[in-house]
């Protein structure tokens, strides 16, 4: 009989310039809340300094990645979760152009399409993922703004992926996440992309100019 062994390898991440965040409103929160790993529930947060009011996200991140064995592009669909006074990014859906990892799947290949581009102060993204539903965005540079602590940091030292009640550790440096982001102005926006889960226009829109920095183990 042979016996799988599996061993934990150290990553490090490097997310590259001009990632995107779109944040929506959440509709049907308590299938959300379903989807989470066990004793976690969906969280009201701030995002930005200027927020009023916290409120239940979903979220899209669309960033390009640099690491040994993912290099591409990602959009991750997301959520904020709390459990005791922490917050956890939970993935809850990934399309990606490279190879991608999960603690439940384990290693798996491609299963969408990208475009980047960033010309004259503009930011455009086009995904389309294997069921042929699509994320385009195009959006105008805007002013300056800080992040929340809760989200930029708090939320990003143990994310989820679905319900797997696995921690995805994350190291980085603070002061480098907590760079203020730029503020986008929709020039052109389509999503099909968890359409029933969310408001039909972001209510934020931001990239992070700047390049970070991520170490994290994995298990192979």
């Amino acid at each position: 009989m042979h016996t799988l062994i599996k061993f934990m390898k150290n990553v490090n991440m490097r997310i590259k310039p001009f990632s995107l965040w779109l944040s929506y409103n959440m509709l049907n929160e308590n299938i959300i809340q379903d989807m989470l790993p066990p004793g976690m529930k969906v969280a009201k947060i701030n995002i930005l300094e200027d927020d009023i009011e916290p409120k239940s996200r979903l979220l899209f991140n669309c960033y390009n990645i640099d690491s040994f064995w993912m290099r591409g592009s990602r959009l991750e669909i997301m959520t904020i979760a709390k459990c005791e006074d922490n917050f956890h990014f939970v993935i809850l859906d990934c399309i990606t152009n490279t190879l991608q990892w999960d603690p439940i799947n384990g290693i798996r290949g491609p299963n969408g399409n990208f475009k980047f581009n960033f010309l004259q102060d503009k930011l455009n993204y086009n995904v389309v993922s294997k069921l042929k539903e699509r994320l385009d965005f195009s959006g105008k540079s805007l002013n300056l703004i800080n992040m929340t602590k809760d989200f930029a940091v708090k939320s990003n030292y143990n994310c989820y992926y679905k319900n797997s009640v696995i921690p995805i550790n994350l190291k980085f440096n603070e002061e480098e996440i907590m760079t203020p982001v730029r503020k986008l102005k929709h020039v052109k926006i389509n999503n099909d992309l968890w359409s029933s889960f969310r408001d039909e226009y972001p209510t934020h829109a931001f990239m992070h100019e700047h390049s970070m920095n991520f170490k994290t183990k994995i298990q192979f």
